[in-house]
């Protein structure tokens, strides 16, 4: 919820090629009419004034995610750099909380 209405966020933890390895991946839920499916939109801009909520949110599904599959490594790319930095900003900014339960390992570009 924010400032421009409601919209239906997913976060997804999708298993890679490595089984132990997870994308973890989040958007807005859009139903596809091509396929007749849902998806999640992760190219989409809200502009909603809720993004601290929103990764908020998205990183306590990584806490859950992690306690009860403490074996899995999960990994969050953005879709674009523009996310990409957003992530890292707020990664940095909650680093040394974060630091207490995750190993974070980024990529310089």
């Amino acid at each position: 919820m924010g400032n421009k209405g409601n919209f239906t966020k997913v976060v997804a933890y999708t298993p890679t090629k490595n089984p132990s390895i997870y994308n973890l991946g989040f958007g807005d839920l859009k139903y596809d009419l091509p396929t007749k499916k849902y998806i999640i939109d992760d190219q989409v801009t809200n502009d909603n004034g809720d993004i601290r909520i929103v990764l908020a949110t998205v990183a306590k599904t990584a806490y859950e995610f992690t306690t009860v599959n403490p074996h899995i490594t999960a990994f969050l790319r953005g879709s674009d750099s523009r996310r990409t930095n957003t992530y890292k900003r707020a990664i940095m900014l909650n680093l040394e909380e974060l630091s207490e339960t995750f190993d974070i390992w980024g990529k310089n570009n």
